[in-house]
């Protein structure tokens, strides 16, 4: 029944993020991790699924995608990743463990809940450029591993320059492509985590996030771009103050 509750999610939520860019991925990883107790495995498996999600929402707006904003944030993503990865075997060798899986990350979330809010309201509202999207490769390839959904992370960059919304369902999907396939070889060795294991509840969802995405794309074409940035602002704000209030609470609720 659980894992019928996590097709049915991921259907749902592949759709609101097809419609307006963003939200699903996190609500998605928020739904797996009351499912699935290990922290490091919610990350992975929820990372592949949304391989599939951003993948087809890529292919279904490709004729939107940059590829010099892609190309940018691919080779960013390539340094963060080799970051993340020495902060992991740092972490391994500092907690003496024989495995990443035993090292828990939660504490990133509201530090980003908090950069989310300042990069939105209270930034200097001038343009980035799209070489500018090296920098944010590199941020996503830093953080995917470790808080798993870097949509939110990375959605602001979008809404600084000029994207229709098409454009920025295409190419912030294609990131995530890049951080997502990014961290599946760093699953594999430093977690020990053999994905084969899991394809039983993988296939399904994999499934139901390509029709929530289809069905995301006809909805999408029935709302302007002034309402598009509305609510792709307003989802990523109700993200970040989620972000804060839930490891504060969680703090409360355990001391």
């Amino acid at each position: 029944m659980e894992y019928l509750y996590l097709i049915i999610a991921s259907l749902f939520t592949s759709a609101i993020s097809a419609m307006i860019g963003m939200g699903g991925g996190i609500i998605l990883l928020g739904i797996m991790a009351l499912v699935i107790p290990e922290g490091y495995l919610v990350v992975a498996l929820h990372g592949m699924i949304q391989l599939v999600g951003n993948s087809t929402r890529a292919f279904v707006f490709r004729n939107a995608i940059k590829k010099d904003l892609v190309f940018n944030y691919f080779f960013g993503s390539i340094i963060g990743s080799m970051i993340s990865i020495s902060i992991i075997i740092a972490l391994i060798n500092l907690y003496k463990v024989e495995s990443a899986n035993q090292i828990t990350f939660d504490y990133l979330k509201p530090l980003i809940g908090i950069y989310i809010l300042w990069f939105v309201y209270l930034r200097k509202k001038e343009d980035i450029k799209k070489h500018n999207f090296f920098y944010v490769g590199i941020l996503g390839g830093l953080t995917s591993i470790f808080i798993g959904a870097v949509g939110p992370l990375i959605a602001p960059f979008f809404l600084k320059i000029n994207l229709k919304k098409e454009e920025v369902i295409a190419n912030k999907a294609t990131c995530q492509i890049v951080s997502h396939l990014g961290k599946v070889p760093i699953f594999i060795y430093y977690f020990e985590l053999d994905y084969s294991k899991h394809l039983e509840l993988l296939l399904p969802l994999m499934i139901s996030v390509y029709f929530g995405t289809l069905i995301g794309k006809k909805l999408l074409g029935v709302i302007s771009e002034k309402t598009f940035k509305i609510l792709f602002k307003i989802c990523l704000s109700i993200i970040a103050v989620r972000l804060i209030i839930d490891e504060i609470l969680k703090d409360l609720l355990f001391t």
